[in-house]
Formats: C-alpha cells, sequence, structure tokens
C-alpha cells in the first residue's frame, strides 16, 4: 500500500525561469498526490540510479541530493544545453517507468491501482508516479547555495520524517560526502569549490 501524504500544492513551473547553463539550480519534484511511492529502499535504489544516469551521460553535474518518501531535492547544473524542465521531463519519465515495471514484477496490484486512479484524470498516461509540477530555483548567491545544502540535507530529521538522527546517517542524501565521511552512494561535485 502507498501511504499519503497530506496534498501540498506545489507551484509549477510554468512562470518563465532565467536559465543560464553556468547556474545551478535547485529543483523540488514530487510523488503523486504527495504519496510515499518511494519509502522502500528498492524504489529509492532506482531513483538515485537514475539520477546517476543522468550524470554519467553528461546531461548535468549533481552537487547534492536527498531521496525522500515522497519527493526529491535536487542540486544541479546542466550540461549540453539542457534546461531544468528537459532534464525532470526525462528523470520522470524513465524513474515512471522502472517503478512501474517494478511494482508490475513484484505483482504489487495494490500499488499499480493506487498509480492508475491517480491518472483517471489524464488521456495521456494509464499511470502516474509523478505530479506534473515541479519547482525549480535558480542558486544566485554563496549564501542561497550554502541554505539550499543545509535544507536538502536536513530534510530527513524534520519532526514529521524522523528518518535518521544525523543528516549523514541517512543514506539515501548527498549529507555524508558533505558531512567528510565518505562517498555518498553515487558521485556528486563538491558544490562548496565553486563559491567558497
Amino acid at each position: 500500500m502507498i501511504r499519503r501524504t497530506p496534498t501540498r500544492i506545489m507551484p509549477s513551473a510554468t512562470w518563465p525561469l532565467h536559465f543560464d547553463p553556468e547556474h545551478l539550480y535547485f529543483i523540488t519534484f514530487a510523488a503523486v498526490r504527495h504519496a510515499r511511492v518511494f519509502r522502500r529502499d528498492v524504489i529509492k535504489r532506482i531513483l538515485v540510479d537514475t539520477l546517476n544516469t543522468g550524470r554519467v551521460l553528461g546531461h548535468f553535474d549533481l552537487y547534492a541530493f536527498v531521496i525522500m518518501p515522497n519527493h526529491i531535492h535536487i542540486i544541479i547544473r546542466c550540461r549540453n544545453n539542457r534546461k531544468p524542465n528537459e532534464i525532470v521531463r526525462d528523470y520522470k519519465r524513465a524513474t515512471a517507468n522502472l517503478i512501474l515495471r517494478h511494482f508490475e514484477v513484484e505483482g504489487n496490484d495494490e500499488a499499480l491501482e493506487q498509480l492508475a486512479m491517480a491518472a483517471a484524470h489524464t488521456k495521456k498516461q494509464k499511470f502516474a508516479v509523478w505530479e506534473p509540477e515541479y519547482q525549480p530555483k535558480n542558486i544566485f548567491s554563496p549564501d542561497y547555495l550554502k541554505q539550499k545544502l543545509t535544507y536538502i540535507h536536513n530534510n530527513p530529521l524534520q519532526a514529521h520524517w524522523r528518518l535518521a538522527e544525523r543528516p549523514e546517517d541517512y543514506m539515501w542524501s548527498s549529507a555524508r560526502f558533505y558531512a567528510g565521511l565518505g562517498r555518498a552512494l553515487i558521485p556528486v561535485s563538491d558544490a562548496r569549490k565553486l563559491f567558497w
């Protein structure tokens, strides 16, 4: 069963985003209906591995990430003329396909039924894994970058999640790397080298 989190409206990325390929972007995107689709480690692994694939293919440089039970935060720099909306679109498409395939193979009919109900209002797709919106923010200063790094890495510690005691204890983020305790699950570029 996929547990739902109370719905919050996430602003859409329909406003004009000033795109500069040299800038970093803090991007948030959420599971459909903010359901806890990503609570199991096997699903988190799909999300992390797909992030790594985009990095390896040169679509973006990955500076920070956290995979939460119902949403994701990343800090990236776009590469090869790709824009944030294209990166998010391709990431959502690839991960939705893999997550649905996993649910089908394991016979998780309940999860598939819930994702089908979430897509009932659209004719484009049979299942919905992601909310259509996403939230990109241009990182415009060293202080803003520090703020977003702290926010990302402290997200699992929030009272309503309590997924770890310390940021570096949560393996589904880049906090371990930034705490100087070794590598994260997937390689990340060091954002600290950009500004300080």
